[in-house]
């Protein structure tokens, strides 16, 4: 069984981090791990581009479920550009994978990620910790930990 995570990481312009896994919850290893960049500044490019290059890597690859790491509240109150920004990007990438794996795509918030995996905090924190290593991002594990516990 194969999951992804993905989360939108915001810097200089925001980029997608994602992580495949194997597996089951009990015993989940890391298959995959890439992140995608733009060279956009618009922000609403920005967001259809990360779209644009997350399309063929969940095209086909048949992972049966995908799970995105949500910014959290609502940016719009704040004006925050990062914020907005990767707000607009989550969205594009939700949609371009839901098109294309034909599959509903889990929205993980950390608070209530151990509720919705049925373990405690510091269980989920432990085993996300041991699947991270060097060039995996910890929220897109986060992520595809709540899609393997999903299916």
């Amino acid at each position: 069984m194969s999951v992804l995570g993905v989360v939108v990481v915001t810097g200089k312009s925001p980029r997608v981090q994602a992580v495949a896994l194997e597996g089951n919850i009990n015993a989940p290893t890391v298959a995959d791990a890439f992140e995608l960049r733009t060279s956009s500044t618009d922000p609403a490019e920005q967001a259809v581009d990360l779209a644009r290059h997350i399309a063929p890597k969940v095209t086909g690859v048949g992972y049966q479920g995908v799970a995105i790491r949500v910014a959290g509240a609502s940016p719009v109150g704040r004006r925050n550009k990062a914020a907005f920004s990767r707000a607009h990007c989550e969205g594009a990438l939700i949609y371009v994978i839901r098109t294309a794996t034909g599959n509903p795509v889990t929205v993980v918030d950390p608070v209530t990620a151990p509720k919705s995996v049925g373990m405690k905090k510091p269980q989920l924190e432990e085993l996300v910790d041991g699947l991270v290593s060097k060039g995996v991002n910890r929220e897109a594990v986060l992520a595809a930990v709540v899609a393997l516990a999903g299916v």
